[in-house]
């Protein structure tokens, strides 16, 4: 029961510093720490990578005699497994009591996990409409040991964990701090252990991340908790992707809400309690006692059964009672005066050890309620790393884990029993079995079994089959971009060289990645069959079909393939937008090159303005394409037929949704593509020739006309008529607005972008804005740029167009052949002198109130809604 009353939290657990307590937890702990961390092993190596301004020549293969001879390349230097990263969301601060949170952790970071170990302070900056950067300045981020960082976060409010609720402003400033931390830390692959509902409506705005409820209370059994919090809950249990309960009462409760609920108990760090005390630490509370003491630690609140202690010291004056730990939410006024009881107070983690060897007797003094029926305390495992005799109300977690190895007792004569049966105890294998016990139930088990179910649940293994031939300068620029540090943990690539002439092969021989598996072949069997025989060796329960001339960017985007299968069973492929696909994959407009791809600057944008965004299509190009391993196994391999390549992905199309699958684009992915690098290669008669007899056989086929695929997703795309354009958006029936900004776009986001952005957060409304520049580079005409914003550097395409509104916010110059039915001006974006120009020359200029943009937005939107209607 990790929940602590709000009025105390901040205090140390005693009366040393919560530094000076950090420092000697970590000093107890540092011998074991370098024992298990010796064997840890660097992390993944990043490839060696060569760019190329020239393309090798190709011709195609002559055909060699006699099968095939595959080889698979042999492996060595191991390297360690890529792991993911842990952001804790807790319930107590690090400095607090010594429990789950911490303990699993430590464990995290001791495996080699970084974790980032939130407070349950934030700052509260005490303002609406602050900058991203702004926010980023308040964030502090402070390693405290090996792999872990404490992390604090700026909020609007000062908010208290179990008091509070976040408000709008609250969300975004502490989404903000996050991704400040991601970003500066390159958390790709990132885990969210959420320990209080407090935090849901933060992690459920997060992007790209998953979470994992680690519910170890009975929220409602908490006097303290209202109905916010146990909505919240409910909502964190249904949107978890994994839950992980304490003990079967709270597995039971939560299994109904989520089928990807699992128990995983609490446990004990056996080495710290196991080992005897030191003498040369002598506890000067206890000296001179002589006779039996029976001990407790932990929270003493409103579930500890005080009067069963009071009852129990005044029947046996012979006995010392000594109780350490907060006492608040407690009365114990009626055992304050008794001379055989020790109230102690919190004592430091690293102390305890010290006073549980001193007892006789452990207690487990519950009262029995909703709260206790469901806790399964962790004291009961350290009691029994320290071989001691244990004393327990009957609680269901306390018996099904170690009914045999303790006493059960619900009434005072049944606890004094218990206790007088324990202090005379001789049979010497009971103390040994008890730390047998509890040795198997440690946290470095309790880790391992957490690990392996966030990597089966949340990173199903995912097999990337590459398909080379010559261009190695490509192959080379692909796989330090997809072994990138920050990588889909869980990751197999299999490696086909199709009979490759150039430094290729040899170069592929020398990489020693045990996740890279390499299959030569004598011979080349052309993309489909090359391709079916990667997915033939592979073992993940999706592949992804990745041409070699592609960059992929940050490691999330193998996570943003397979995002949409876990929301439509119906889904059997997936793939990407690009800057250079023959479908509506393709992007209207992107900012990127050859070297790095996709500009970071607009990727980050383009993953805000189409989070998580699907697109339903009938053709995928298979330059990036995620398949279900089901599909697969079901529908067949490519067709070897088409030979070298071109058609069959077509084909494949056809085939899977003529078994009733869909196949969707993912919106929000994102991977650049060179483009056809070994095809285009061939002499132009010998493609020309390998499209008309694909082309060919692919309607024959299918007995139909190959059609020309979609372009990009745009209704501006080939249109330049402003006739047309008119046409276009009245097709869309949506209310559009012209935005008159400044004519360049920049990183540092402006009042005027600000507006822009939540305008186009109305999904029936199109927003148009006129600039000539978007992060350096140049608007060519009108061009996508998110789901419903168009940039234009052509302002007379828009002369046939009625407009909704016209909303200047900075630009000077009056537009004679552009018409709507309303101007407004934002004031906060002028100077008086230019204002007052703008009056002069629209006599039915609107000016907007000097408010915050979120409130300029919302005054907009209502008036569009205003003339409509």
């Amino acid at each position: 029961m990790n929940k602590i009353k709000q009025h105390r939290r901040r205090k140390s657990s005693s009366n040393r510093s919560a530094s000076r307590q950090w420092k000697a937890r970590h000093s107890s702990l540092k011998f074991n720490r370098k024992k298990r961390s010796a064997s840890r092993v660097s992390p993944v190596v990043s490839l060696p990578m060569t760019y190329s301004r020239s393309l090798l020549h190709t011709e195609p293969e002559p055909e060699k005699s006699g099968e095939a001879d595959l080889q698979t390349a042999e492996k060595t230097e191991p390297i360690s497994a890529p792991l993911y990263d842990i952001m804790r969301f807790p319930v107590i601060d690090w400095q607090f009591r010594w429990q789950r949170p911490q303990q699993l952790s430590e464990q995290f970071a001791q495996q080699g996990h970084r974790v980032f170990y939130v407070t349950t302070e934030m700052v509260g900056l005490g303002k609406e409409e602050a900058s991203r950067e702004e926010i980023g300045r308040q964030v502090t981020v402070k390693n405290i040991d090996r792999n872990v960082w404490l992390v604090t976060l700026c909020a609007n409010q000062p908010l208290n964990l179990y008091q509070d609720e976040m408000d709008l402003w609250d969300i975004q400033y502490l989404k903000w701090s996050v991704e400040y931390v991601r970003d500066k830390f390159g958390l790709f692959q990132l885990v969210s252990i959420v320990d209080l509902p407090f935090w849901t409506p933060l992690v459920t705005a997060m992007d790209q991340h998953h979470i994992v409820y680690d519910c170890m209370d009975h929220h409602a059994g908490f006097s303290t908790n209202d109905q916010t919090m146990l909505h919240q809950e409910e909502q964190l249990l249904r949107e978890a992707e994994l839950v992980v309960t304490t003990s079967q009462h709270l597995y039971d409760w939560a299994a109904p809400y989520n089928p990807s609920t699992v128990l995983i108990r609490n446990a004990a760090d056996t080495v710290h309690f196991s080992k005897p005390p030191n003498d040369n630490e002598p506890l000067f509370e206890l000296e001179g006692i002589d006779q039996p003491i029976i001990g407790y630690y932990g929270a003493i609140s409103d579930w500890f059964d005080i009067q069963l202690i009071e009852s129990l010291a005044r029947h046996r004056p012979d006995w010392t009672f000594v109780l350490i730990g907060h006492t608040f939410g407690c009365d114990t006024s009626g055992i304050e005066g008794l001379s055989n009881v020790l109230l102690l107070g919190e004592k430091p983690y690293h102390e305890l050890p010290a006073y549980l060897h001193r007892f006789q007797v452990a207690l487990i003094p519950f009262i029995k309620n909703e709260l206790t029926q469901a806790t399964n305390p962790v004291k009961l495992y350290e009691y029994l790393a320290a071989g001691k005799a244990v004393v327990s109300t009957e609680l269901p977690e306390v018996k099904t884990v170690a009914g045999d190895m303790i006493s059960i007792a619900n009434t005072a004569a049944e606890y004094e029993e218990a206790i007088e049966a324990a202090l005379i105890e001789t049979e010497a294998g009971v103390m040994k079995q008890r730390q047998q016990f509890a040795e198997h139930n440690n946290w470095e088990h309790r880790y391992e079994a957490l690990n392996t179910h966030i990597v089966q649940k949340l990173y199903p293994k995912v097999s990337v089959i590459l398909v080379v031939h010559n261009n190695c300068s490509y192959t080379q620029q692909c796989l330090h971009r997809l072994m990138q540090p920050g990588h889909y943990p869980n990751l197999e690539v299999i490696i086909v060289d199709n009979a490759s002439r150039d430094q290729t092969s040899s170069y592929l021989r020398s990489l020693s990645n045990p996740l890279i598996k390499v299959i030569t072949s004598p011979t080349n069997l052309g993309f489909a069959a090359g391709n079916t025989l990667g997915c033939e060796a592979s073992t993940g329960e999706f592949i992804i079909l990745l041409n070699n001339d592609t960059i992929v960017p940050d490691g999330s985007w193998i996570s943003r393939l397979l995002r949409p299968f876990q929301e439509d069973a119906s889904l059997a492929m997936t793939g990407p937008m690009s800057n250079h696909v023959g479908n509506d994959q393709a992007l209207d407009h992107f900012i990127g090159d050859a070297v790095q791809g996709a500009s970071p600057r607009w990727l980050s944008e383009f993953y805000e303005r189409y989070r998580r965004r699907t697109r339903y299509t009938d053709l995928l190009g298979f330059f990036c394409v995620a398949i279900k391993r089901s599909v697969w196994e079901r529908v067949g391999t490519l067709d070897p037929a088409f030979g070298l390549g071109m058609f069959e992905d077509d084909d494949y199309c056809e085939r899977v949704r003529n078994a009733g699958y869909r196949l969707a684009i993912v919106e929000d992915a994102f991977v650049y593509h060179h483009g056809s690098a070994t095809i285009k290669k061939l002499k132009n008669s010998v493609y020309n020739s390998l499209w008309n007899k694909n082309k060919a056989y692919y309607e024959q086929k299918w007995n139909k006309s190959w059609r020309l695929p979609k372009g990009p997703h745009s209704i501006f795309h080939m249109v330049d008529q402003p006739s047309e354009i008119a046409s276009r958006i009245r097709q869309t029936g949506k209310h559009v607005v012209l935005v008159l900004g400044l004519t360049l776009w920049e990183t540092n986001s402006r009042r005027w972008q600000q507006i822009v952005k939540g305008l186009t957060e109305d999904e029936d409304l199109l927003v148009i804005v006129y600039t000539h520049l978007y992060h350096g580079n140049l608007i060519v005409g009108t061009r996508k740029i998110g789901p419903q914003l168009y940039f234009t550097n052509r302002i007379d395409l828009f002369s046939e167009v009625l407009f909704d509104q016209v909303i200047y916010c900075g630009s000077p110059v009056v537009h004679a052949q552009i018409h709507s039915e309303q101007y407004w001006a934002d004031p906060l974006s002028y100077h008086e002198q230019q204002l007052t120009s703008l009056q002069t020359r629209l006599p039915n200029l609107r000016i907007l109130e000097r408010i915050a943009v979120s409130q300029v937005v919302n005054d907009l939107r209502c008036s569009v809604d205003h003339v409509t209607k």
